[in-house]
């Protein structure tokens, strides 16, 4: 199999370079932060969302979690064939009309399980577009520098969690001064308002992205063109690679998802602070966080790659992992600007990890399985790193103090996602990449 791998990679049509593509990189990054924003936006408002719709804590860590993920395990199979089989261009314009939608039946909610199927309907989107977004890049870009590419489409989301911060706190109080009073819209409590214009912005990158245009496959191989079972088949034989490097991506994937749903009532019942005190540095720390995590990680694949080979592009995952570990204490750090520091360096970790762990499944893998394998993983991810995780935290805590719970559930699974990445960067050296690096 490794064979017809190489020969189908010498094979491959060369890459245009220059404006065109670096116009459609950017637009796949826009898809991605227009989605990210609007999925993130209820965490800084989630405490208002809680109050209005009468939540208890187990309600929120379902609508922020198993609302996001249990869509996104329902749909990683078949998205992950249309990724590898479909005009991936026109797919991503699809995912943006879905975000939208539910973006707007989430502004409209007037219960629990309304607000439970709008999240559902953002998260399905949301985590459809991940895995069509990085193979589009992956046929825009050579192998060699697919680690930078993967970087700047991360920017993308770490910007769009940073806008949905930022704009939050100001919108909450900016958009019920502006509007008329007596119309429709001064009536709506000012959470509905910011999911609402979170929406009208998805809306319009859905319109921008018609414009993008559908790239040549390369490094196609004969894997994954069959049927499902076939793709399966294939993933198989890179088992002792894969599993590992999913349990990796999960747990580390784990203490992310528990510290981005609980960092805002921790600092809102802990430290007293309201969207208004905490939306500008949230926002930043995320942007900062997601910028300098997504570069070293992006970074250190492919300069471990041209040191230690395809199995070096995962070093960055290692060392994220493990500095994880420490950074999870901040959930118990004695006061603000110590939770702030440890936070930033927990999720900094994370995206350091995440970067470099999705980096070495676009060098090694073809390109007939990446789709596939990209939306089983972010099924997993997604399943129970935000599915779970939030859950073990507001269960383990039972109404009460969510410090303790949520500091152990981060240091747990940082320690589990380290040791995961180190057997998985053993495994890859006994692996052929997809395309000489």
């Amino acid at each position: 199999m490794n064979d017809s791998i190489s020969a189908h990679a010498a094979a491959a049509p060369a890459l245009r370079r220059g404006p065109g593509r670096n116009a459609a990189i950017g637009l796949v990054t826009l898809a991605l932060f227009s989605g990210t924003a609007a999925r993130y936006v209820l965490s800084p408002m989630q405490e208002l969302i809680k109050a209005d719709l009468h939540l208890g804590d187990n309600q929120v860590a379902l609508l922020q979690g198993m609302a996001i993920a249990l869509p996104a395990a329902l749909v990683a199979i078949p998205v992950g064939r249309l990724v590898d089989r479909t005009r991936r261009t026109r797919l991503l314009v699809l995912l943006a009309l879905l975000c939208a939608a539910g973006s707007v039946l989430g502004a409209l909610a007037q219960d629990f399980g309304m607000a439970f199927v709008a999240r559902m309907l953002v998260g399905a989107s949301v985590a459809a577009a991940q895995p069509a977004a990085l193979s589009l890049v992956a046929d825009l870009t050579e192998p060699a520098v697919r680690g930078r590419m993967v970087t700047l489409i991360s920017l993308g989301q770490a910007c769009g969690i940073t806008v949905a911060y930022a704009l939050a706190g100001m919108l909450l109080s900016w958009l019920p001064a502006v509007l008329p009073a007596g119309g429709a819209l001064a009536a709506l409590a000012p959470w509905r308002l910011v999911q609402l214009v979170f929406a009208a912005a998805v809306l319009a990158t859905a319109a921008v992205l018609l414009l993008l245009r559908e790239p040549a496959r390369r490094e196609a191989g004969t894997v994954g063109d069959g049927a499902f079972a076939d793709a399966l088949r294939a993933l198989w034989a890179y088992r002792r690679f894969l599993l590992p490097l999913a349990g990796g991506m999960v747990t580390i994937g784990m203490a992310d998802a528990a510290a981005a749903i609980w960092a805002v009532p921790v600092l809102t019942r802990s430290f007293h602070q309201t969207p208004a005190d905490f939306g500008t540095w949230m926002g930043i720390l995320n942007l900062g966080s997601g910028v300098v995590g997504a570069v070293l990680g992006g970074v250190s694949a492919d300069l471990g790659q041209r040191r230690r080979g395809h199995a070096g592009a995962l070093l960055g995952a290692v060392l994220g992992s493990a500095l994880s570990i420490p950074a999870a204490l901040f959930a118990v750090a004695p006061g603000v600007t110590s939770f702030a520091l440890l936070l930033a360096l927990l999720l900094t970790a994370g995206a350091c990890a995440n970067i470099a762990a999705t980096s070495a499944v676009m060098v090694v893998l073809p390109n007939g399985l990446r789709g596939t394998c990209l939306s089983l993983l972010v099924a997993g991810i997604g399943l129970i790193a935000f599915g779970v995780a939030p859950l073990l935290v507001s269960l383990a805590a039972r109404d009460a103090d969510l410090t303790v719970p949520l500091a152990w559930v981060g240091v747990a699974t940082s320690i589990f996602a380290t040791a995961a990445f180190v057997r998985a960067m053993r495994a890859a050296r006994h692996l052929i990449p997809s395309e000489p690096t």
